[in-house]
């Protein structure tokens, strides 16, 4: 499963010189409208804070494994990176299916000492979405554009989610699966005129219990952009993008009762360039933490980034 991962990721970096994902998938511009796509994404994000040592000794999402700390603070780094393929599929001008399937590292650091470095397949979802709104330009006349996608679908626990590490449990959140049903509900509005536009994106996730009697908590992640197109000869088009991303994420629960000290919401800085050549699109996206209310047992997001590499089916 290393292999396979770093694979993955290996294909992805060079194109641009340079977990369980909390939020679980990420919606934004579409490359090309009403046309069949499929991608291959890297998402990580990096979690990283102390608690004080009391709090400390309570698991984190209740999980079973709390351990007796004598420091005063106790520092967590954690990292989750997600190598996904994507299929967003379009069956009819209004109807599309969109399709995830991830491969998941997840890894966390207490006072400098690896407690997890899980890899595994994560939960597959799909969306089925339809296009509500769609208006086009018909002539040369610059004219505002607008489009609305609603979807409803759904995550799967098909991914591992009794793994250990090292001889002990890992916990909940670390796990590459859930072990639980998800719900999931999106909606996108874009407006254009001309060379320039905005857009809004929205993703929730409803998410049932695992087989322990475990929920994480309900989460609502919203992304709101402005971007300008620039064509560069023939065949190439380049997207530049800010905004903002903010993920609200409710308190997890444990046999219907919430759990105490989780539960968060993170403002997020947004920038994001989008490049074409044909059928081919990269996408780079970087989100900076600026702004967060969290539960006492809650580590904080620092940065998140998404790359991906989408080709089109649609005629050269």
């Amino acid at each position: 499963m290393k292999f396979i991962l770093s694979f993955w990721m290996a294909l992805l970096l060079p194109s641009i010189s340079i977990g369980c994902d909390v939020c679980g998938i990420f919606l934004g511009i579409q490359p090309h409208d009403r046309t069949t796509s499929f991608s291959l994404l890297w998402r990580y994000r990096r979690l990283e804070g102390t608690l004080p040592a009391a709090l400390s000794l309570v698991p984190k999402h209740g999980a079973h494994d709390a351990t007796t700390l004598a420091t005063p603070e106790t520092h967590y780094r954690e990292l989750y990176q997600v190598a996904e393929f994507r299929g967003d599929i379009w069956w009819k001008p209004r109807f599309a299916t969109l399709v995830s399937l991830p491969l998941v590292n997840n890894y966390r650091a207490v006072d400098g000492i690896i407690r997890n470095d899980v890899y595994g397949v994560g939960d597959p979802l799909f969306i089925a979405r339809y296009l509500l709104v769609n208006t086009k330009c018909l002539s040369m006349d610059e004219r505002t554009v607008h489009r609305v996608l609603l979807g409803a679908g759904a995550k799967l626990p098909l991914g591992r989610h009794d793994m250990t590490y090292r001889g002990g449990e890992v916990e909940h959140d670390q796990q590459p699966g859930s072990g639980s049903l998800d719900l999931l509900a999106s909606a996108e509005y874009m407006v254009r005129r001309g060379r320039n536009g905005a857009s809004l994106s929205l993703i929730g996730r409803g998410n049932g219990a695992n087989a322990d009697g475990h929920r994480m908590g309900h989460g609502l992640s919203t992304t709101i952009e402005a971007f300008r197109r620039y064509d560069i000869g023939e065949h190439w088009k380049l997207m530049p993008s800010l905004g903002i991303y903010h993920e609200l994420s409710g308190k997890d629960a444990m046999s219907g009762e919430p759990a105490q000290g989780t539960g968060s919401s993170t403002l997020f800085t947004h920038a994001g360039v989008r490049v074409w050549w044909r059928s081919w699109g990269l996408s780079s996206t970087f989100q900076y933490a600026v702004a967060h209310a969290l539960g006492d047992e809650m580590i904080p997001n620092r940065e998140r980034v998404v790359i991906g590499l989408t080709y089109n089916l649609i005629n050269n």
